[in-house]
Parts: C-alpha cells; structure tokens; sequence
C-alpha cells in the first residue's frame, strides 16, 4: 500500500497549493485524500477544482457547504457521498503518513 498525503483545506485562497500538491504527491507513487472544510469548500466552485478529481480521493464537509452558502449547488466530479462530516477528516489523519493543513 503506498504512503498517504492528507490534506485538508481550510481558506479559500489554496487552490493553486492544492492541486500543486497533489500532483507532486502523485508523480512520487504517493496517495492522495483531501478534506475541504471552513471556507476552503469555497474552492469548490472554482472552475479549476475539477483537476483535483481522480487524483485522489477528495471529500468535502456537508455543514461547511450549507453555511457558506453553497447549499444545492453542485460540484462536478463529486456524488453524495462525497459530502461528509468532520469524521471523515479524523479517519483521513488517522490514515494518512503525511497530513498538510491550507
């Protein structure tokens, strides 16, 4: 089983670290799983989010996206189940080698 990264993204200004992150993580046979929570699922709506998808396993909290408004609005690549509770962001550093918060 190859090493994990976590990241969980907390401000909305980290796209760009995200994906740069994660595509580093990847060309060094690393797995990927990133939490969006706080004003980080903001990053959600931005047209380059969809880079993030299939490179890893990407989960976005459900509380965080209703209260900042986001509530109905859909996010390509991403199904119900993707959207989770904080206790997915506890599981993800439990089971990751590595954890980054942005």
């Amino acid at each position: 089983m190859p090493e994990k990264l976590g990241i969980c993204v907390a401000g909305n200004g980290n796209l760009r670290h995200v994906i740069g992150l994660t595509r580093a993580a990847k060309a060094a046979g690393k797995g990927v799983e990133i939490f969006f929570t706080g004003e980080g699922v903001l990053l959600t709506q931005d047209s380059r989010f969809s880079e993030l998808i299939g490179a890893g396993r990407v989960t976005v909290c459900e509380v965080s996206y209703i209260a900042n408004g986001l509530r109905g609005k859909p996010v390509e690549g991403l199904v119900d189940k993707d959207f989770v509770t904080q206790g997915r962001n506890a599981e993800m550093l439990e089971g990751c080698d590595r954890y980054v918060i942005l």
